[in-house]
């Protein structure tokens, strides 16, 4: 019994040792070399070119209201001052008035402002929508 307790403390430190040796082994610094052909280089030009010439994209707006044009614009009012870094639109779509706020990119940043927004308006709904480049 004895020697299989010096056999197993034995067999512990060997492995212990050795798994400081790989642990040590994997803090070697390396450089990094990234290749890009000139096709590569010109697919992204006109991409870039393309993107410029966009006068809107895929996003988000949140609706807080639809109805009648005059409540539309006194809402429009309203939201300006509670939240003025939030810009407001609105559009006529017969034979409603709607008031959509914000441009979102993505539907996370949209679900993130809407959090807020539903403190003072709880009927507020996300859209999927074309987003105007100014």
């Amino acid at each position: 019994m004895q020697d299989f307790l010096k056999y197993r403390w034995g067999l512990f430190l060997i492995c212990f040792v050795s798994l400081q040796f790989s642990v040590s082994g994997q803090n070697k610094e390396g450089e990094v070399r990234i290749e890009t052909s000139a096709h590569v280089d010109e697919m992204l030009a006109q991409k870039k070119d393309y993107n410029k010439s966009l006068e809107s994209y895929k996003g988000f707006k949140i609706q807080i209201y639809y109805g009648s044009e005059k409540e539309c614009y006194e809402l429009k009012n309203e939201f300006s001052s509670l939240f003025p870094d939030i810009a407001t639109s609105i559009i006529f779509s017969t034979p409603q008035w709607k008031l959509q706020v914000g441009n979102y990119r993505t539907r996370l940043d949209a679900d993130r402002a809407i959090i807020n927004i539903k403190k003072e308006y709880p009927g507020a709904i996300v859209l999927a929508t074309e987003i105007e480049i100014e």
